[in-house]
């Protein structure tokens, strides 16, 4: 396995790693298991690291809004949501546009993270994975020496990040309106900018 600082001028390493499978990554709140969604084999990968099966919406990281509306269903709350609150610690629950193996139950959970490493990566090889890097059983890190002893030279690449938040992001389903854990951001900024009050 390798450990490589999470610089800008590392991108192109860390996309060339993501094609032979998921890399551990450092988000703006917690490490996340990261492989390009278009790669069924990638996706499978990830879910057998943390021995679960995909179950609920995946989280998927996008490069900005105009990205997110090629694949998910958006209405104009939804869009002002997201020109006011991301990039930044916010996972929105919205229908997907399409069936495909990273949808569950019509669903996506989308992000845009305030990381410019996460969003450059994204700018490169498309929509990824940011599914928490962690096996079940084993809380979500902001460390990633505790990370690399789940898994392992089971992950080829880990992106050190140093300190980072450690706080999960806020999650919002958008298609039921309903809060289901707030980190950061709360429901009432959520409203807030869903109804262009901010």
């Amino acid at each position: 396995m390798t450990e490589v600082n999470a610089d800008i001028t590392n991108v192109q390493l860390i996309a060339d790693a993501m094609a032979r499978g998921p890399v551990v990554l450092p988000t703006e709140t917690l490490y996340a298991l990261s492989v390009p969604i278009n790669s069924k084999s990638g996706y499978d990968m990830v879910y057998a690291l943390k021995k679960i099966k995909m179950q609920s919406a995946s989280p998927i990281g996008f490069y900005g809004l105009r990205d997110m509306e090629k694949y998910c269903i958006m209405d104009e709350g939804a869009k002002n949501i997201v020109r006011n609150l991301m990039p930044g610690p916010l996972t929105l629950i919205l229908k997907s546009k399409m069936e495909a193996h990273w949808v569950v139950n019509e669903r996506i959970a989308a992000r845009i993270s305030s990381s410019l490493l996460v969003r450059e990566i994204v700018r490169k090889v498309g929509p990824i994975t940011l599914v928490g890097a962690n096996i079940r059983g084993f809380r979500s890190s902001a460390d990633l020496k505790e990370i690399m002893g789940q898994f392992g030279d089971k992950v080829r690449l880990y992106v050190n990040g140093g300190e980072i938040s450690g706080i999960p992001t806020t999650i919002y389903d958008y298609t039921t309106k309903k809060m289901l854990r707030e980190g950061m951001i709360t429901l009432k900024s959520i409203k807030e900018a869903e109804h262009g009050i901010r």
